[in-house]
């Protein structure tokens, strides 16, 4: 299992209700797909995390944000995800 797959498996055990989503791309062999963009339907943020292999280390950005910061490990990539869509903790 790469990184990016326990991210999103963990954020949808503690908040069902979040999206994501790989970026599509038109030439899957030469283009680089490694970008997942996350939602909730509680927010007009969108987060995403970028790495081309998907595992660790993920560059993480937040729209309406300029800072960029760097996820060395899945539970800091949690972490990032959850509060850059402004929830304080878990839901579940």
């Amino acid at each position: 299992m790469r990184d990016i797959d326990a991210i999103i498996a963990q954020l949808h055990l503690t908040h069902p209700n979040m999206s994501a989503a790989q970026l599509t791309v038109l030439h899957p062999e030469s283009d680089d797909d490694g970008l997942w963009f996350f939602r909730h339907p509680a927010t007009d943020i969108e987060v995403q995390l970028e790495s081309c292999s998907g595992s660790c280390p993920f560059l993480f950005e937040r729209s309406g944000s300029p800072d960029r910061l760097t996820a060395s490990n899945v539970e800091q990539a949690v972490a990032f995800v959850v509060a850059g869509l402004g929830f304080s903790e878990p839901a579940a």
